[in-house]
Order: C-alpha cells, then structure tokens, then sequence
C-alpha cells in the first residue's frame, strides 16, 4: 500500500517542480531583452558583416554605443508618452495637439542624432566599408523585426 502512495507522492511532486519551470521560463520570455546585451549582440552582427580593422572597430564602437544609449533614451521617453496617453484616453481633456508635437520632437531628435552619428563615422571609414556599415545596421534591424513575436491584444481594445 506503500508504493502506490509514494509513487503517486513522487509523481506529484515532479509535475509541481516542472510547473514552476515552466512558469519561470515563461516569464524570462517576456521580460524585454537586456539592453547593453541587445547593444553587443547589435555591434557583433554588424562587425560579422563589415569587414572593419581592428583600429575602426576599436574608433566605432564607442561611437556606435553612444548612439544606441542616445536613441534608446529616445525610445524611452517616446513610449512613456505612449504609456500616458494609454493612461488618460478615456479622458475628454486629451491635448492631441501637444501629442503630435512630441511625437515630431522625437523624431527629430533621433534625425538629429542619425546625422551626428554620421558625420562622427564617415571621418573614420571609406564611404563603401561606411554604406555597408549601414546596410549591415539596416539588416539586423529587418531580422529583428521579422523575428519578433506579435504584441498580445490590448485587452481594453476589445471591450
């Protein structure tokens, strides 16, 4: 009578640890990607696809991470205006006006620093290693994108 409770106990308890397993490795998949890490992972796609030497790649890279830390302030700042404006939609007193200027004004800034990136970058690469620089910068973007899972549905929305 032993054995078949302490089987059904053993049973028991290995479908308890895998839930929890399976709950933890489910919340490691939704959290955002480290930044710093998403900024390395960028920087060695690109250098596997642009044949820099070794004095570029070490002139670069602190460029490049300077840009990726300016540009994700930028998307911060843009999404905690988004996330505010999901706040108070409901509100009758919403300044649209006020919305569509920060929403220029982000987009200008991160123009504004495209162009400083540029101007930091061509004083240091050939125009064809810096195009294909670009290029390489452009395809991590497509792939990261098209990997990305859909956004679950704003529950809000459907009501």
């Amino acid at each position: 009578m032993h054995a078949p409770m302490k089987n059904i106990k053993t049973l028991f308890f290995v479908l308890l640890l895998l839930s929890c397993f399976s709950v933890q490795a489910q919340r490691k998949m939704r959290q955002f990607p480290n930044v710093t890490e998403m900024h390395e992972h960028k920087w060695k796609a690109i250098t596997g696809q642009v044949k820099l030497t070794p004095e570029e790649m070490s002139a670069v890279k602190p460029i490049f991470l300077e840009y990726e830390q300016a540009v994700w302030k930028i998307h911060q700042e843009r999404r905690d205006a988004i996330m505010d404006f999901n706040k108070n939609k409901r509100k009758a007193d919403i300044d649209y006006n006020s919305l569509n200027n920060k929403y220029v004004n982000f987009e200008i800034k991160q123009a504004l620093l495209l162009r400083a990136y540029h101007l930091r970058l061509k004083k240091i690469l050939k125009p064809e290693t810096l195009f294909n620089y670009y290029r390489a910068e452009r395809m991590f973007k497509r792939k990261l994108l098209r990997n990305m899972p859909p956004p679950p549905p704003d529950e809000k929305e459907e009501n």
